[in-house]
């Protein structure tokens, strides 16, 4: 791992202001959602709004690590002091193995950990939306102007990037002056140059860069990097600093919410602890939870709203009962895919030339590290040859998502993700190496989140259910086989080294990569749905499209537990931006 030096200025810490004050919002999480809330609420001068945050600036934490977009592989896995270092339950699907889930403890939440791509989903899923929660301003029409509030769009720099990387765009789907700065790295991989003719090969249309409500077909990935410093733009780069002189704004890090204190059915506070001292806050107006796909849904239980059996078992007083809390989790699920490739990759990206690059990227924020490394993407639903084999019941499930719900989705990675490093027996020394990740994101196999007891100081637990639907299994296969063909094409043979590298030519029949998949599918951390929205009639909704919790007054939900699924498309977690720019105005025109 390296760290460079700081591009600029970090702000040691936030100035904790006196807890005594009057809020007339408190913000539980200072994560993706909880920094756009805080940002659009304090625009009104007489909006007093305290932010809770378990973490600080990740700057504080790790240097300028987050900053770099190169480094985005390095945080899964990574076990940092960045992140919460969640582990799930035991998978049946993967053969009773637990796997890590990372999740950011910062402000600014995954945007700080993520791959920064960024994209809408589309119109047939706003749709499925609207129709679900029975309210018709998520259609893709109404939504647009939500996604225009998250973007600050520069056109890509010719003269940084390869001659045959030219991203496919409209101008007229872009927009400026929006929270998060989006552009087309100032790199291009030249991995990625052969992997879009490869997709090509195997018969994905050109897709216009994932802004304009279509997923289907191959593009170049808009990326929230601000294009003059080659810097990852996040939630707290985007929403946050800009406005911290905002005497209305309190952020209390280094926070640490227990539990919600009800009156009656009124949410009335949060018990939070900080340096060993614990005290209340208690908001006019209302408390809204961002805590995430995992601790809002705990902090919930722990506080008595959730399934009343389950509260019981921990004697944990039932202040409502709402079966839905923590159940519907959701997740992409990916494997990959490597060769040898005549073409320099980031596997070479060591000595001298890293060095190089560092300069490079420190002085004019362009090179190597500037690129996050995912920035082509193909998504397609499963071709006719492969869906014939599907069982009936697995096509009547498909066939429920929208036409325009893609299934399968395919990225690029300029190295290799093998169980044998680069560098082991039977890898070159020096040799660059390419891969390609092979993708579910239209997952049926539904998880949930659960407590281990009544303190959210004990880790939740949680449980994808990884691999355990049998439309999960049909669809990785045919993606682990449509990403093959794309390697195997004759259009990418000009710079194939050998046969492939992982998992190898030894794995052929469908049992040898059935194994391999169930050895090695692993979730995308893209978990959402847990506090799932819906209307009145659904019983396992949690919140109202407004994102309030059923039966509770004064009390939301804006983050990804939210949602009423995992939307598909490259960039999930800029739906969650899209969501807290809309319930931020939805909050605004509440009468009280």
């Amino acid at each position: 791992m390296y760290i460079l030096r700081p591009r600029s200025s970090v702000l040691a810490a936030v100035i904790k202001r006196s807890t005594n004050q009057s809020f007339d919002y408190v913000i539980v999480g200072g994560g993706t959602a909880g920094l756009v809330l805080a940002n659009r609420l304090t625009e009104d001068s007489d909006v007093k709004v305290a932010v809770i945050e378990a973490g600080t600036f990740p700057e504080d934490v790790v240097g300028n690590m987050t900053q770099v977009p190169a480094y985005a592989p390095q945080f899964e896995g990574a076990e940092l002091d960045l992140e919460w270092n969640f582990t799930t339950t035991p998978q049946a699907g993967l053969g009773n193995i637990p796997v890590s889930y990372y999740r950011a403890k910062a402000l600014g939440g995954c945007s700080d950990i993520n791959f920064m791509a960024y994209g809408h989903t589309s119109k047939g899923t706003h749709q499925l939306w609207a129709d679900l929660v029975g309210d018709d301003s998520y259609t893709y029409d109404n939504m647009l102007q939500y996604y225009k509030k998250t973007m600050n769009f520069s056109p890509p720099n010719a003269e940084t990037r390869l001659a045959n990387a030219t991203p496919t765009y409209n101008a007229d789907d872009t927009a400026t002056g929006g929270g998060i700065d989006v552009t087309f790295p100032s790199y291009a991989q030249s991995w990625s140059t052969w992997v879009a003719q490869g997709l090509a090969a195997i018969g994905l249309p050109q897709a216009q860069s994932f802004v304009d409500g279509n997923l289907l077909g191959h593009s170049w990935q808009m990326t929230g990097i601000t294009q003059s410093t080659g810097i990852r733009s996040s939630a707290q780069a985007g929403y946050l600093r800009p406005v911290l002189s905002r005497p209305n704004l309190t952020i209390l890090n280094g926070t640490f919410a227990e539990r919600i204190i009800f009156n009656g059915d009124t949410a009335s506070g949060v018990e939070v602890t900080s340096k060993g001292e614990t005290y209340t806050l208690s908001p006019s107006k209302e408390l809204i939870l961002s805590a995430g796909v995992f601790q809002s849904p705990q902090l919930l239980m722990v506080s008595g709203v959730g399934p009343k059996a389950l509260l019981e078992q921990f004697n944990i007083p039932l202040v409502k009962d709402l079966p839905g809390v923590g159940q519907n989790m959701q997740d992409h699920i990916t494997v990959p895919i490597s060769y040898q490739v005549d073409v320099v990759t980031s596997s070479t990206l060591e000595g001298s030339a890293l060095a190089d690059a560092i300069t490079e990227w420190n002085t004019h924020g362009i090179g190597p590290l500037s690129n996050n490394g995912g920035d082509y993407i193909g998504m397609e639903k499963a071709p006719a040859e492969f869906r014939a084999n599907f069982s009936a019941e697995v096509v009547k499930q498909l066939s429920a998502l929208p036409a325009d719900w893609p299934e399968l989705q395919y990225n690029v990675l300029p190295a290799t993700v093998s169980t044998t490093s680069i560098g082991g027996e039977d890898s070159v020394l020096g040799g660059n190496y390419g891969s390609m990740l092979a993708s579910v994101i239209a997952p049926q196999s539904r998880g949930n989140v659960s407590i281990a007891s009544a303190s959210m100081s004990d880790a939740p637990l949680i449980n994808p259910n990884i691999f355990t639907a049998q439309a999960d299994i049909d669809l990785l296969l045919t993606a682990f086989k449509r990403v093959r063909q794309t390697l195997q094409s004759s259009a990418m043979a000009p710079i194939m080294i050998g046969e492939e590298f992982y998992p190898g030519p030894t794995v052929q029949t469908d049992e040898q990569i059935l194994d391999y998949l169930t050895e090695t599918v692993r979730p995308f951390s893209h978990g959402f749905a847990t506090c799932k929205m819906g209307n009145s009639s659904d019983p396992d909704a949690v919140v109202d499209s407004h994102g309030r919790v059923f039966g509770i007054k004064n009390l939301r939900v804006v983050d990804a537990s939210a949602f009423p699924f995992l939307p598909p498309g490259p960039a999930p977690q800029i739906q969650v931006y899209t969501l807290a720019e809309k319930l931020a105005d939805d909050i605004k025109q509440t009468v009280y």
